[in-house]
């Protein structure tokens, strides 16, 4: 007959305490890891969500804006003004106006369909020998950039007297959502005989439509739906000060 010694007892002690004492620090190590592997996982999943948004977001911006210029009768300054028409169901912010690669810091906001007027004022320091042109670019605090499809105005002087230069006037017309068979039927009314200038169909096409004329005067624009549901009819006038107009349907 054997027994335990006291050493085989203490032997098989050590052997437990050590066991008790390596899955402890296994669960010591293992679980924090598994807590900061799920929080890494919620805070992943939470900025996919918020990239997710912020695109859905910047997607549904949509502006259109087109120039206007003017001079200011007192100090004979440029002025640009800015027309934005938004055409979203989200209000947009404009942050940032880039003149000629330099920029304004802004704070414009356009609420959804409404339209707004704002000026941009101290363009350039007078006299200049040449014509200067104006390339104007907005960018949206959601990092949209839009541009206006008039393309550049042009200010030059001539013996010191300045003064806004087109080589084509433009009538914008823009819709608020698609409409089927629109046809467009643009008359200049300033000449004598009336001159039409554009007769023919748009295609569904929320960018807007550009039509360029050469000569300014007014003009009777009008937009049939199936050629016979008369959606708008306005007189506009295009002139130095007014080289593009727009018109909304």
């Amino acid at each position: 007959m054997y027994t335990i010694g006291t050493s085989c007892r203490r032997r098989g002690t050590s052997t437990i305490m050590g066991t008790l004492i390596f899955v402890g620090i296994i669960f010591t190590a293992v679980i924090p890891m598994m807590l900061v592997v799920k929080q890494a996982d919620t805070l992943y999943e939470m900025r996919k969500h918020e990239l997710v948004s912020l695109d859905e977001e910047r997607a549904m911006e949509s502006i259109f804006f087109h120039l206007e210029t003017s001079i200011d009768s007192e100090t004979e300054e440029p002025i640009i003004t800015l027309v934005f028409y938004n055409r979203g169901v989200m209000a947009v912010k404009i942050v940032h106006v880039w003149i000629n690669g330099g920029l304004r810091e802004v704070n414009y906001l356009i609420l959804p369909t409404s339209n707004e007027e704002f000026e941009l004022r101290n363009l350039i320091d007078p006299p200049y020998e040449d014509t200067v042109s104006f390339s104007i670019m907005v960018v949206t605090d959601n990092g949209n950039i839009f541009l206006p499809p008039s393309g550049n105005p042009e200010y030059s002087f001539i013996d010191e007297v300045g003064s806004w230069e087109y080589h084509v006037y433009t009538i914008y017309i823009m819709m608020t959502h698609k409409r089927p068979q629109l046809h467009a039927l643009i008359t200049c009314t300033t000449e004598v005989p009336n001159v039409i200038v554009f007769n023919d169909n748009l295609e569904n096409n929320l960018d807007g439509y550009l039509i360029g004329v050469t000569f300014d005067g007014k003009y009777l624009v009008i937009v049939t739906q199936f050629y016979d549901i008369e959606l708008r009819r306005v007189e506009v006038t295009l002139n130095p000060n007014s080289p593009a107009v727009l018109v909304i349907i």
